[in-house]
């Protein structure tokens, strides 16, 4: 994901309420219920309730010395700088802060992601952008839209402006994607066109996704985060 906001809001580590943050031995006490496993370059991600509050905990701890290390204290420093710039912007997870240079936490919100919910025909007013993965577009209980996983959200501010626009381009594409199987008939030609000229570039792609993904089982109901 590409994000154009650049200005930090808090300092290192205190975007979430003080009372309500929790430790490392709180969490290891504590009830939590896993809702992904990922792999081994992947956190284990929890549902975790602390002080009345329910939270998701994404966690490379239980990981391997070189992934945890490697991976995860980069991972959790890049999402939590991300969600620092977006603490208080609807639609993005709120109140996160880091339980330790291996685990964040933000607050938890039901709902379920875009990839499970193909019965379901949104209207011209629903707008969603977290782009190409739909697992990571949660829609709430209330039907609003909730975006998720920022630890590959790059700023365009310091690019040319060249790099700027042809990365901008990529997330409105993924955009476009999405809202072409949903709602085509609200997309309008130039939208169209834009999906198509990034649809004949994609097969240049050198990389797709990140080390350790993996295609999800489609027949596994996607958790609510």
């Amino acid at each position: 994901m590409t994000t154009s906001t650049t200005t930090p809001r808090g300092r290192p580590g205190q975007t979430g309420d003080r009372n309500d943050r929790f430790s490392r031995a709180d969490l290891e006490r504590g009830p939590k219920t896993v809702l992904s496993q990922g792999r081994w370059a992947n956190a284990v991600l929890y549902r975790f309730e602390h002080g009345g509050t329910t939270w998701v905990v994404k966690d490379f701890r239980p990981r391997g010395f070189l992934a945890r290390n490697l991976i995860g204290r980069f991972l959790v420093g890049r999402e939590f700088g991300a969600l620092s710039r977006l603490d208080g912007i609807p639609a993005t997870p709120q109140g996160a802060f880091r339980i330790d240079e291996y685990a964040l936490a933000y607050r938890f919100v039901p709902g379920r992601s875009l990839r499970g919910t193909s019965d379901v025909v949104f209207g011209p007013d629903f707008a969603h952008f977290d782009l190409r993965n739909a697992k990571n577009m949660l829609i709430t209980e209330s039907g609003e839209p909730m975006l998720l996983d920022f630890q590959s959200a790059v700023g365009t501010g310091w690019m040319p402006d060249l790099l700027r626009r042809f990365a901008e381009r990529v997330d409105l594409a993924a955009i476009y994607k999405h809202w072409k199987k949903r709602s085509p008939e609200t997309m309008g030609a130039d939208r169209i066109e834009a999906l198509a000229r990034m649809n004949r570039i994609r097969p240049l792609w050198a990389l797709r996704g990140y080390i350790g993904s993996t295609r999800p089982d489609k027949r596994k109901k996607e958790p609510s985060r």
